[in-house]
């Protein structure tokens, strides 16, 4: 894995997206503590894909910005039938009325609080979360010491994806391009966990019950891994 690669990637993907603040709160070089140590555990979790992003509170204090960016705005070179439209349906809880609001957790994230990191992660969903309750996921991640999506890095690699392969997958190898179904489990609650049908033309998160399960939903893991900042 080529992390500095990863971080110019990152950067020049905040700068095409007018996430000014994102970009600037990410440090030039890739330097991490015990890089050595970092990519031997991600390979050995099969983590291959990796992207860098700022503080948290950074992410969640622009979340406007970001949504408009990277999920109303059309996408140059998508066919018709795949762009991007206003069809975004959020909401903080399961209901056939949107309330407008995301679920996402603010606190027990980790480095994510403390500064830029970078995740590096695996775009193939975990093999044996398919079919399991939000709540018995989010057992087996802490179990693994894995990290799952927050809501504002699912719109950024949603986007990234899209723009890479030029539809609306998200995991690899799927055949499914078209659309996507995911927990984002680090945004989940004691009670809830955002779950998101991506598709051609728009996407749709809510807040789901932990003791929810559907077997289309994958799960996305993780480590988060702190980026050290310039002096």
């Amino acid at each position: 894995m080529d992390l500095p690669q990863i971080l110019k990637t990152s950067r020049i993907f905040y700068r095409d997206h007018n996430l000014p603040a994102w970009r600037a709160a990410l440090p030039k070089k890739a330097q991490v503590e015990q890089e050595d140590i970092v990519l031997a555990e991600a390979a050995k979790s099969r983590f291959t894909h990796g992207f860098a992003f700022p503080l948290f509170e950074i992410q969640m204090a622009t979340l406007d910005q970001l949504i408009e960016e990277t999920v109303r705005k059309q996408a140059p070179g998508l066919p018709d039938d795949q762009q991007y439209t206003s069809d975004l349906v959020l909401s903080d809880t399961w209901s056939k009325e949107p309330s407008g609001k995301i679920l996402q957790r603010t606190d027990n994230l980790g480095a994510r609080m403390d500064g830029p990191y970078f995740l590096l992660f695996s775009p193939r969903p975990v093999t044996n979360a398919w079919g399991r309750t939000g709540k018995q996921i989010g057992e087996l991640f802490r179990a693994k010491d894995w990290q799952g999506l927050t809501v504002p890095e699912y719109f950024v690699l949603q986007r990234y994806f899209c723009e890479v392969y030029g539809d609306h997958r998200f995991f690899e190898d799927s055949e499914d391009t078209r659309s996507h179904w995911i927990w984002l489990v680090d945004s989940m609650t004691e009670t809830a966990c955002t779950v998101v049908m991506g598709k051609a033309r728009g996407l749709n998160l809510q807040g789901c019950p932990v003791g929810n399960r559907d077997s289309r939903r994958g799960a996305i893991a993780g480590r988060v891994v702190p980026l050290q900042s310039e002096a």
